[in-house]
């Protein structure tokens, strides 16, 4: 069975995609925390942190600084991952978080 952000690469279901490549896709979050609440998915299906290879967490950290420089906020904002505790979702994904930067906010969808 498909994590919801499968559905979501997929084109199964909507979602306002900040960024995306052939490997990774940024989403805005239905349910922000914060004036800028992004999510950094990888496209690969892994269940957490824990189980993710190192290629993947390299991913997700050069996309991290590709959205703070969009953003323009490269010396503000904060990533979360939660690991079991505190995810909903089982497929590994990093929060980004800001109070600023809302005004370079250009969604592609």
């Amino acid at each position: 069975m498909f994590s919801i952000f499968t559905k979501i690469v997929n084109r199964e279901l909507p979602a306002k995609i900040f960024y995306e490549t052939d490997d990774v896709i940024v989403i805005a979050d239905h349910h922000s925390k914060a004036l800028v609440h992004l999510l950094i998915i990888p496209k690969v299906e892994t269940k957490n942190f824990y189980q993710a290879d190192k290629d993947i967490l390299t991913l997700l950290d050069q996309t991290v600084k590709i959205v703070a420089e969009k953003l323009k906020i490269e010396d503000y904002f904060r990533i979360q991952i939660n690991n079991g505790f505190g995810q909903e979702i089982n497929h590994l994904h990093y929060h980004f978080l800001s109070t600023k930067g809302a005004e370079n906010l250009k969604f592609i969808e």
